[in-house]
């Protein structure tokens, strides 16, 4: 049996905090994670255990939290490849832009 747990905390190690759903199984083991912010409700992470990939724990947890809240896709810059794909098999909106100075936007600009 499966669980799902909503809390919120930081993600990053610097105090940041975010909405974390989580999947565990009946012995207490993680499976899955999203991490939403709470102040643009963006996927900031979605992580699941290696042996657990390709069993819809990551949109379980997406559907879990879209039923409580709106969440948003980051921007196309700064998602992995396999966030990308993520964004396009479960659609949903992206955030609405922001000024961002990473990496990924600066090099968008030229």
């Amino acid at each position: 049996m499966l669980t799902i747990t909503a809390r919120i905390g930081d993600y990053y190690g610097d105090g940041s905090s975010n909405h974390i759903w989580a999947t565990r199984d009946s012995d207490g083991a993680l499976i899955a994670e999203l991490y939403v912010s709470t102040d643009r409700r963006e996927i900031m992470n979605i992580w699941v255990d290696e042996d657990h990939r390709g069993e819809g724990h990551a949109r379980q947890l997406y559907e879990t939290a879209t039923d409580q809240m709106d969440v948003f896709h980051a921007p196309v810059a700064h998602r992995t490849p396999e966030g990308n794909a993520f964004a396009e098999a479960v659609g949903g909106e992206t955030v609405t832009p922001y000024p961002c100075d990473c990496y990924a936007c600066d090099t968008m600009e030229d």
